[in-house]
């Protein structure tokens, strides 16, 4: 039996039944008298009502949808003892059998039951049963981010540790999480306090403390320090005289950072996760703004908001970031236009599979993509590679490559990121020369920059 099938069984076992409850030959229709059966089905993996599950008293043909709040009602039920189970997508998506209940229905009586997904603690429990060794361990899970944009970080190390370190003491563990940020320890010891810890390049973040009983399961979501907060400053004043305006009302959109503007026009934000937000100026007796600004992580940016009495077209707004390099205006979209817009990226799906390929197509002078061969900075074993680089001189040895940014958070390993990353779950890909990355993300930009933007 393979180790799928085993796992299977064990969670079928665990739940009173699933795929191994026993399932009779289909009756006839019931006769007119019977029993009721009413309820709920509940997702506990995600803390919400189960809307659209399809309920089904097994051995008969009574089955019924649930509400939207997850009620259900079958009527006209076959005196006699049944399995009841329901179905749903997000049984499959979790990858587990149909939870099923044993149930004794009399004529003429309503029986009320309950229904749920196991909890994710109960399907953690069940998945690793076939990787733990023996008793004496337990397991543990959750998703890393970023602590600011919230972000999932994919091929995040997560390690786990004993705090008191001594003869004997359990050796440290090491995984990384996958696509979605999520990770998953199945042999954690028991009974010994462990210190959880996510890493990212040379990134880590807030440690967490834990003593887990032998074979329970638990679940810890884990933050990384990746990217610091940002600063937007700015000026508003009057469209027609220029005059600055005082107590104007300046919020970003999504965020809990808002601030009046003092007498001179002036404003001041600093605590903004970095990348793109949007900007609502509002007064009384001016017409309200939204404008849109990218916020760069560490960097402070300024913007100048003009306000008019009556609705008329209004320039586009004009952003100036000060970065080690000194002041320098980004309003010059034109340098950026090198891009792949969804509209485009849908186009090519049908005949691209990989993220790489999405790039092959963007039309960015200096844009070069190849398969290299690295050598390991340890072993010195040269291992495949992928070079992206972004530069107006052809040839050359070695690679200069280019920074990666995800929604404007760095990753350290642009190469892995582009072969992993799924081209279904990106809006647009823009390529930055040298010149136009540095100005935007300074030195560590300084071989040019490929911003990808997820939908």
């Amino acid at each position: 039996m393979g180790r799928r099938a085993r796992l299977l069984c064990a969670l079928a076992v665990m739940w009173g039944g699933g795929a191994a409850a026993p399932v009779a030959a289909q009756t006839d229709a019931p006769p007119a008298e019977g029993a009721s059966l009413v309820g709920t089905v509940f997702d506990s993996t995600a803390m919400t009502a189960l809307a659209g599950a399809r309920v089904a008293v097994i051995g008969t043909s009574v089955v019924g949808d649930a509400d939207g709040a997850g009620r259900f009602r079958l009527t006209k039920i076959p005196p006699g003892t049944h399995w009841v189970s329901f179905f749903h997508p997000r049984l499959q998506a979790l990858g587990v059998s149909p939870p099923s209940k044993q149930v004794t229905f009399r004529s003429g009586e309503t029986v009320e039951v309950e229904l749920a997904v196991p909890s994710e603690e109960t399907l953690l429990v069940g998945w690793c049963m076939a990787e733990q060794p023996g008793p004496g361990y337990a397991a543990v899970a959750g998703v890393v981010t970023d602590s600011l944009t919230g972000v999932p970080m994919p091929r995040a190390v997560v390690t786990a540790t004993p705090v008191m370190r001594g003869p004997g003491s359990p050796r440290p563990i090491e995984v990384r999480t996958d696509d979605a940020g999520y990770y998953r320890i199945c042999t954690l010891p028991a009974g010994v306090e462990m210190r959880l810890q996510a890493h990212f390049g040379r990134s880590a973040g807030r440690s967490v403390e834990l003593v887990a009983r032998a074979g329970t399961a638990t679940t810890r979501d884990l933050m990384l320090l990746m990217s610091a907060q940002g600063t937007l400053v700015g000026f508003v004043r009057d469209y027609a005289t220029g005059e600055p305006i005082p107590g104007v009302e300046v919020s970003v959109l999504g965020t809990t950072s808002s601030t009046l503007t003092d007498a001179q026009g002036h404003f001041l934000l600093d605590d903004l996760p970095p990348g793109r937000h949007l900007v609502k100026t509002n007064h009384i007796a001016y017409e309200p703004r939204t404008d849109s600004v990218t916020v760069f992580s560490q960097e402070t940016v300024d913007i100048e908001v003009r306000l008019t009495q009556e609705p008329i077209d209004i320039p586009g707004l004009v952003v100036t970031a000060r970065t080690r390099f000194g002041r320098t205006s980004l309003a010059g979209d034109a340098k950026r236009a090198d891009f792949i817009s969804r509209e485009q990226i849908e186009r090519l799906l049908p005949r691209v599979t990989a993220t790489v390929d999405l790039l092959r197509n963007v039309n960015a002078p200096g844009l070069r993509i190849r398969d290299v061969y690295i050598a390991d900075p340890i072993t010195g074993v040269a291992t495949p590679s992928l070079c992206i680089e972004v530069s107006r001189r052809s040839g050359g040895e070695g690679c200069m490559p280019a920074a990666v940014f995800i929604n404007d958070v760095v990753v350290p390993f642009p190469d892995q990121t582009i072969r992993d990353l799924d081209p279904n779950v990106i809006d647009r890909i823009e390529v930055l020369s040298p010149i136009d990355a540095q100005f935007q993300f300074g030195s560590l930009a300084g071989n040019g920059a490929i911003l990808i933007y997820t939908r």
